[in-house]
């Protein structure tokens, strides 16, 4: 089970993925939700 949590962390916050830009899917996720607070400014 250790395996698979390690895996996902690794997936959600490690590994770059070429459609979102070469971000981590946390590192989109984040900006993604800045721009949003930063509209409804």
């Amino acid at each position: 089970m250790d395996e698979v949590i390690d895996w996902l962390t690794f997936y959600n916050h490690r590994r770059l993925h070429s459609s979102l830009g070469y971000l981590s899917l946390m590192q989109f996720e984040q900006r993604w939700l800045a721009a949003q607070h930063n509209k409804a400014a």
